[in-house]
């Protein structure tokens, strides 16, 4: 979760700017490859062969008939935006896309402003109302259901403290944002939802959603100083956190217990100081390579903290989720490769048993990202003969926006064999990233209802991603 203070109204609109700009070249590029491949490739190869050939004359008639064609085709485009029917159309149907769009941003913009208490009721509001949902979430399938009585939401917190690092021409910079205001709106929010629901959802004493967040950490807004014993670069401040808040994980023997524990978390009683929080306030650790986190960064300061995270969280077993596609708040084009999941692959030779969910699965239109996720996912010890990466995950944030998302993802995964199927299916979660995809759809309730009605997945599957992969990453059941 998130409000307008935090990340801060320039990198909406950056954001929402690139993802525009992105979506109406993405209409445009077939016709732009084609045009190159005919321009630089073909035409270029058939002149040389008729030269070749000591064709001049069909040189001469063929460079005649492209010139005519060009010319036919200049005179359409003009003819057909003289016609003021044809205009009117085409400006209108520019018009209804942009407008639809700025009604996504709007709505968007709307619920960030909001206090993240109320944003979290008003989130079982619309399920309640729209789904519709009353005791419990049903899904069915051919006479069969499956019910959940709760929603388990986890806010990722993103570490905008290293926000534009002075990289912009503006008189006025966004330096810094300090982590420590986010924590303790959030906090605040999650308990205002649990103390207030009651008087807005009057009708349903018991609340719909289990609130489990996560801390956001970038390594690079710590300070780190030598360690004597191991001669590394360890930050003080980031060894404190990391202890203040996951100390107890160590003692979690079982999923059992580490739900056990987060469950008797006193949401209700927290008193607005973060230094008041300890262990199981927070499930795991968020990652977000755009803002300039370096998952593996060249040996030296950065990559001993990095190490240093990463060793914490293997001892500790705590869960990491990484922003994994190339959009998203990016701040700098330098870290524009920090998602690639190729450094999580360098990442995971070295913590092979690392908890990690790659978020967005690569991202729908990075198909070659998409493609490593899985290969890393199926990959096999060639001694063992078992999956090398035991505790890698992935999800499918910001992928259902619409009713053909899931059925393009399953074309994808039905491509594979039986087993590596049934791999992927185990260990891909279901996740929303909400309030952030209100960008390309209406309502949380409508995200949801494309994952429930979907025909592309069984009862089971769908089960297996709402609900046995994400206990099984979180390790919570």
């Amino acid at each position: 979760m998130m409000n307008l203070s935090h990340p801060n109204l320039s990198a909406i609109i950056k954001r929402t700017f690139n993802d525009l700009k992105r979506n109406q070249l993405k209409r445009y590029i077939l016709f732009f490859k084609i045009a190159f491949f005919v321009l630089f490739l073909v035409i270029p190869v058939i002149v040389i062969t008729l030269l070749v050939m000591d064709q001049i004359d069909v040189i001469k008639w063929s460079l005649g008939i492209v010139s005519i064609i060009a010319l036919g085709f200049f005179v359409f485009l003009i003819v057909k935006f003289i016609n003021p029917e044809i205009r009117e159309k085409t400006v209108s149907q520019v018009m209804d896309k942009i407008k639809e769009k700025l009604a996504n941003v709007m709505n968007l913009l709307a619920i960030m402003e909001t206090d993240i208490g109320d944003c979290l009721i008003q989130m079982e509001e619309d399920l309640r109302i729209n789904l519709p949902l009353k005791s419990t979430l049903v899904i069915s399938e051919n006479g069969e259901k499956k019910e959940y009585e709760k929603i388990v939401l986890t806010p990722l917190i993103m570490d905008f403290g290293l926000k534009d690092s002075g990289n912009t021409n503006l008189t006025y910079k966004v330096r810094w944002k300090p982590i420590v205001a986010q924590v303790e709106d959030l906090c605040t929010g999650i308990r205002d939802y649990y103390l207030h629901r009651k008087d807005y959802i009057k009708e349903h004493p018991e609340p719909l959603f289990q609130i489990i967040p996560f801390m956001g950490i970038n390594t690079q807004n710590y300070y780190s100083e030598k360690d004597k014993a191991t001669g590394k670069n360890i930050s003080v401040s980031l060894k404190q956190l990391l202890e203040k808040n996951f100390e107890k994980f160590k003692d979690d023997t079982s999923p059992q217990m580490r739900r056990k524990h987060i469950d008797e978390i006193p949401w209700k009683d927290f008193n607005g100081n973060i230094e008041s929080l300890k262990s199981h306030y927070f499930l795991g650790i968020k990652v977000y390579p755009p803002l300039g986190f370096d998952p593996w960064p060249e040996p030296g300061e950065e990559r001993d903290k990095v190490c240093f995270l990463y060793d914490f969280c293997v001892e500790y077993n705590v869960p990491i989720t990484a922003h994994c596609n190339p959009g998203g708040f990016l701040v700098n084009k330098e870290f524009s490769e920090f998602s690639n999941p190729l450094k999580w692959e360098a990442v995971l030779k070295e913590y092979k048993n690392l908890r990690l969910n790659l978020a967005h699965f690569g991202g729908v239109e990075s198909k070659g990202w998409r493609r490593k996720i899985t290969d890393m996912i199926l990959e096999k010890d060639s001694e063992t003969g078992k999956y090398k990466y035991e505790n890698l995950y992935t999800d499918i944030s910001y992928q259902g926006v619409n009713e053909t998302s899931y059925r393009d993802m399953m074309n994808f995964i039905n491509a594979h064999e039986n087993e590596m199927r049934s791999r992927l299916i185990e260990r891909i979660i279901f996740g929303s990233d909400f309030m952030i995809n209100l960008q390309d759809v209406s309502s949380y309730s409508r995200y949801l209802q494309y994952f429930v009605k979907t025909d592309a997945l069984t009862l089971e599957e769908k089960d297996m991603l709402c609900n046995k992969n994400a206990e099984r990453f979180m390790y919570v059941g």
